[in-house]
């Protein structure tokens, strides 16, 4: 099954670390499984793209698919209680385990431990040894600041699971993690006993880096016992084994150890010696990380800042650096366009401020939202996307605030909403125009008091988020029309940043052009074409109803179907573009958005012979998205 090769070349990228090959063939066998509508296949290849971008530091991407992973699951309950799905019972726990540690790197150990506790309980159910030992370490990392002795009890239990079902890798592994607690506490005896436990049992598993790292404890462990012949000689070997497979980062912390032991032995020659490699390793391991976080799609705002006086030095909107660190495509020269910048850097220096981005659909209202977030000091924590509209106003509000469980029929699981998820990041609202009446009071109460309550909770919860939300609507006629509240919309608008259309900053069109013509000849593996000037001239002349989204698409279909070295105007649809030229004013005026969205998506499944997969990647939306939309269609 190709699906199933392309998950299998997707898993075998990650484990040798190229995670954006590895991402590219997981995400051919997830559009694959969902034309097949396999859904506990689509889970599997969205948790290993979670754990990739966890790799990656990438939290909102790792938060999105990990969260559509479990939905997955939660509506597939009663399928799993099937025997023979057993397997993906050990997927479904995976994901709560991912999820776990995902919460735990973002400090927030509450969260963390709920899905530990019930990846836990589902592995105890199916009596798989190994997610019951994942699951009670990951509890005793989360526990490590706050009750050491609680987390010395749940490693110890993870221990006995394994030595009850055999499993020596992780008795070893285990083993180490008790050894490392006691070394914490001082109780160098104790965890010299664990170390040697885990290093006996190395030495029949072969697993180099865990001996590598067990016999650097220990001699850590031997130096505090002022043992020193001990600690020299496990130091050098582990010495021995770090370098002989490359285990940078041990080599770093041993020759640290080595520079320790020889100052206190007043050798301040060889201590100088060991402390000078120890600067190099460091060095060496800095640079790497350093050339990693600028492939990486989320950079430290510093560098944010840097790349954009750069951009503005040539005359162009951001720069390449920016658009993958925030993994999008925003490029422009005209005046109107630099001015939407610098209010967007301007709202995301005040990281506390509402805004509110108006434009017709397809201007890259989510774009700028974006670029807030991930130049603000916000930057670190969760960018949470709604679409409003998409979500039934019978479960706007559990959808926002959460429940417990237990709260209504059907409560099974606590639920966090989106109110909660953004704390401390940003919450974006788009189509803000679309929120139910009894939403919107709820809102201007949270945005009052950033307070909010579970549904079936008393507990209050304390929030801290910055709402950005975006609306393709005159938002003053909704309000005349009694559709939206004004006093929720004096909160939105703190900052309030319009996005012109195309047909208004036709100095743009050039740039977007060939920044769209190099992205999708790459991307669909064919030679950079020379651009005739003639094109240029004539999408100038068009109005673009669909704005820059309907621009990248007409360059992505012309780079499909084009059979020479230069892109021609006879490449796009001219006689649709002939069309809209010589009735452009009727069209503006009497046609709406909706029906011009709507042809386009009717145009897109023509084009693509309905397959919805593909015709959503032609328009430049999700999958869920486009199904969203035809769902509307059709009503």
């Amino acid at each position: 099954m190709k699906a199933m090769l392309l998950l299998w070349i997707g898993k075998t990228y990650a484990v040798i670390s190229e995670y954006e090959n590895s991402i590219q063939y997981l995400n051919q066998a997830k559009e694959i499984f969902e034309e097949l509508k396999e859904s506990f296949l689509v889970a599997k290849t969205l948790l290993h793209s979670g754990d990739i971008y966890i790799n990656l530091a990438n939290f909102k991407e790792s938060m999105s698919c990990l969260l559509s992973a479990l939905e997955i699951y939660e509506q597939n309950s009663k399928l799993l209680q099937n025997d023979k799905n057993k397997l993906y019972n050990i997927d479904y726990g995976d994901v709560l385990i991912a999820l776990g540690n995902l919460y735990s790197k973002l400090t927030q150990p509450g969260k963390s431990r709920n899905y530990l506790q019930q990846a836990y309980e589902l592995f105890e159910k199916i009596k798989d040894s190994g997610g019951m030992i994942k699951a009670l370490s990951g509890i005793s990392v989360t526990l490590m600041n706050d009750d050491i002795e609680k987390s010395l009890e749940y490693q110890k239990r993870a221990l006995k699971i394994a030595e009850d079902f055999g499993n020596k890798n992780y008795v070893s592994y285990i083993s180490g993690n008790i050894g490392s607690i006691y070394l914490k506490i001082n109780d160098f005896n104790n965890a010299l006993k664990y170390y040697k436990i885990g290093l006996n049992i190395t030495k029949e598993t072969g697993n180099k880096k865990i001996e590598a790292v067990t016999k650097l404890n220990m001699g850590y462990a031997y130096e505090q016992l002022n043992n020193e012949k001990s600690a020299l000689q496990y130091l050098q070997e582990s010495l021995k084994i770090a370098q002989k497979f490359k285990f940078e980062l041990v080599i770093q912390n041993i020759y640290n150890a080595l520079s320790d032991i020889f100052k206190k032995k007043a050798d301040y020659k060889t201590a100088l010696e060991y402390h000078e490699k120890y600067s190099e390793t460091k060095d060496k391991i800095l640079n790497k990380e350093m050339i990693n976080k600028i492939s990486n799609l989320q950079k430290k705002y510093e560098e944010t800042s840097k790349k954009l006086l750069e951009t503005k030095k040539h005359n162009s909107l951001i720069s390449v650096a920016l658009k993958k660190s925030i993994n999008m495509n925003f490029v422009g020269e005209s005046k109107k366009i630099r001015k939407v910048l610098d209010l967007a850097m301007t709202a995301a220096a005040n990281k506390d401020a509402n805004v509110l981005i108006t434009g017709e659909t397809g201007t890259g209202k989510e774009i700028i939202a974006n670029i807030i977030h991930y130049a603000s000091a916000r930057k670190n924590n969760l960018f949470v996307a709604v679409n409003t509209s998409s979500v039934p106003e019978s479960l706007a509000e559990s959808e926002f605030f959460g429940y417990i469980k237990g709260a209504f029929t059907g409560a099974i699981n606590d639920k966090t909403g989106y109110l909660e998820y953004a704390n401390k990041g940003t919450l974006f609202l788009d189509e803000i125009a679309d929120t139910p009446p009894q939403l919107q009071a709820k809102l201007l109460r949270v945005l009052d008091n950033k307070k909010i309550k579970h549904i079936g909770s008393n507990k209050e919860i304390q929030v801290d988020f910055r709402i950005i939300s975006a609306t393709n609507k005159d938002v003053d006629e909704l309000i005349k029309n009694n559709k939206f509240r004004m006093d929720l919309l004096y909160r939105l608008n703190t900052i309030e940043i319009n996005i012109p259309p195309l047909r208004e900053r036709p100095a743009d069109i050039k740039p977007l052009l060939f920044s769209f013509v190099q992205e999708f000849s790459k991307s669909l593996n064919k030679p950079m074409p020379k651009i005739n000037s003639a094109l240029v001239d004539k999408l100038k002349k068009y109005h673009f109803p669909g704005n820059v989204r309907e621009l990248k698409n007409m360059i992505e279909r012309a780079i499909i179907i084009m059979n020479s070295d230069t892109l021609e105007p006879e490449h796009f649809d001219t006689r649709t573009i002939n069309e809209l030229e010589t009735s452009s004013v009727e069209i503006i005026k009497y046609k709406t958005i909706d029906k011009m969205e709507k042809q386009m998506i009717i145009d897109a499944l023509k084009e693509t012979n309905n397959n919805r997969t593909r015709a959503a990647r032609l328009l430049g939306i999700s999958h869920s998205t486009l199904l969203r939309k035809l769902k509307k269609i059709e009503e």
